[in-house]
């Protein structure tokens, strides 16, 4: 069973399976919790986040999910963007925070621009979809990318890669 096409395809690439019996199951998010009508209220270390515009990433930090790549772009965006933060949302482990810091430093970007969350309740999540003004999710590869499937839910606007499954989420390459 995969979780995708792009990993349906990848079995039948990488490993010795007769393909009659490889199916795509799909997957999805949880509807009760991800959706643009249920009432939240935000924690309040969620609430400061929420005083101005802010691009939102959320996941892990390995290299597939290409933070570097983010960070790259988001140091390159014109000055008339630049009040917009970027708020990396997931629970990063140490050696990924200080590469993360070390990218910022590298590209120049402001420490007080890139906001770090940690680990997050999926009420707080929901509220950050919600309220970002775009969610990125630029990853290298993917199995099936079920973040982008959870802001898309909370009514996000979302741009990913077009790379391994997110296209089949996205459905506009």
């Amino acid at each position: 069973l995969a979780i995708s096409e792009s990993s349906a395809n990848e079995i039948k690439k990488f490993l010795d399976f007769d393909i009659n019996y490889i199916f795509n199951i799909s997957s999805a998010c949880d509807r009760k919790i991800f959706n643009t009508h249920r009432l939240i209220t935000p924690s309040t270390s969620i609430s400061l986040i929420l005083d101005s515009p802010f691009l939102l990433y959320t996941g892990a930090g390995d290299p597939r999910k290409n933070l570097k790549g983010l960070l790259e772009a988001y140091s390159l965006l014109p000055t008339k963007f630049k009040h917009i933060k970027l708020v990396l949302s997931g629970n990063l482990i140490k050696p990924e925070i200080e590469l993360i810091d070390s990218w910022i430093n590298f590209y120049g970007i402001e420490q007080d621009k890139v906001l770090k969350t940690g680990f997050i309740t999926d009420d707080d999540l929901v509220v950050l979809y919600r309220s970002c003004y775009l969610f990125i999710f630029p990853s290298f590869h993917e199995g099936f990318g079920l973040p982008v499937l959870e802001a898309m839910s909370c009514g996000a606007p979302v741009i990913a890669s077009n790379l391994t499954s997110l296209p089949e989420l996205i459905g506009n390459k």
